[in-house]
């Protein structure tokens, strides 16, 4: 799948709300342009809010996780990125995904902004995120989609 395909991004400047989603599992190539433009569109905001929703990472009908050179990309990202941000949601595609996204946060010191959300409900994780965030809606999390 083409870039384009796997990653969405949306800067919502009247909430300070950096969100992205993540469709598909991502390459080491696609990981390193993902994080380059978090890093580009993080540049021109101070205490963003990061909302990411990792919710559709799913292969026939099972949730996937990041391989470890992807994860090895977002923990750099996120130590990098650390004094920019006040607050992280990421919405998961499974329990395992959830301890994985606390693993990373941890080893990159980004545990203490980061609250990783799961439940069988997606709408219930989505608005635990929302309240944690400070936000009532989020125009790209919120829109429909087909994966």
């Amino acid at each position: 799948m083409a870039f384009e395909d796997v990653f969405k991004y949306h800067v919502d400047r009247t909430n300070n709300v950096l969100s992205w989603q993540v469709l598909d599992s991502l390459t080491v190539e696609d990981a390193t342009e993902a994080s380059k433009l978090v890093k580009s569109s993080l540049a021109s905001m101070s205490g963003a809010k990061l909302l990411v929703d990792n919710r559709f990472m799913i292969k026939n009908g099972r949730p996937i996780v990041f391989s470890p050179e992807v994860n090895a990309i977002w923990e750099q990202l996120q130590g990098g990125i650390l004094p920019q941000v006040s607050q992280c949601a990421v919405l998961c595609s499974g329990a395992i995904m959830k301890m994985q996204m606390d693993r990373i946060a941890r080893a990159s010191g980004f545990i203490n902004v980061l609250q990783s959300f799961w439940n069988d409900d997606p709408s219930v994780m989505k608005k635990e995120a929302y309240v944690f965030l400070g936000i009532s809606s989020n125009e790209l999390i919120d829109r429909p989609i087909s994966v």
